[in-house]
């Protein structure tokens, strides 16, 4: 099953040939946890501040069944 791996800033660059229009599919087997597909893609999850599936807040152990929407976001600062 394909997730839609959609990425914030400074994560980007943990994902060769990303497009921010359309994100990065990756296939996943039913089961991983996003914590799984964070370390598939090598994105540090110190880097992550905020995780977001399906639009609603997510954890690293949330279970994932596959055609979702997964995002994830780095600390922003600003002022």
């Amino acid at each position: 099953m394909a997730l839609q791996l959609m990425l914030g800033a400074s994560l980007r660059k943990y994902v060769p040939g990303y497009i921010a229009e359309t994100g990065h599919f990756v296939e996943i087997e039913p089961g991983l946890t996003i914590r799984d597909v964070a370390r598939l893609v090598s994105i540090p999850e110190n880097e992550v501040k905020l995780i977001m599936l399906d639009g609603v807040s997510a954890k690293w152990d949330t279970v994932l069944s596959g055609n979702e929407r997964l995002a994830l976001f780095p600390p922003v600062g600003g002022g």
